[in-house]
């Protein structure tokens, strides 16, 4: 009976910690597609990023829009013009389309590189 049994239980531990070696190694290679997939994927942020650098390099688009806030914060200083840029920012709060909004986002965030300007949303 014993001898029955031996060859019984051993195929039964032997299938067990084969299904536990396959399922490690499956465990294992998700692990590695996991990093590569964000090894490729800081790659291909570095490459854009690169790229944006690259095409603002002869473009004046981030001084021009440099200069225009720090023309808005020294006017922001000048008490007679506090009223006028309250209001307009009002304006542009509560009456501006939202197209004109993400309009003047996307052209902010092309200025200045940035690629995700979907996190600034209300």
């Amino acid at each position: 009976m014993i001898n029955l049994l031996i060859p019984a239980v051993t195929e039964l531990a032997s299938g067990f910690l084969s299904n536990r070696k396959e399922k490690a190694a499956a465990k294992q290679k998700l692990e590695v597609a996991k990093i590569e997939a964000q090894v490729s994927k800081v790659q291909s942020d570095a490459g854009w990023e690169e790229k944006a650098i690259d095409s603002s390099a002869n473009s004046l688009k981030d001084e021009a829009w440099t200069i225009c806030f720090i023309a808005i914060i020294i006017a922001c200083m000048v008490p007679d013009l506090q009223p006028y840029i309250k209001e307009g920012f009002r304006v542009l709060k509560e009456d501006c389309p939202d197209w004109l909004s993400w309009g003047i986002l996307a052209s902010i965030a092309a200025s200045f590189g940035l690629k995700s300007i979907g996190q600034f949303r209300k």
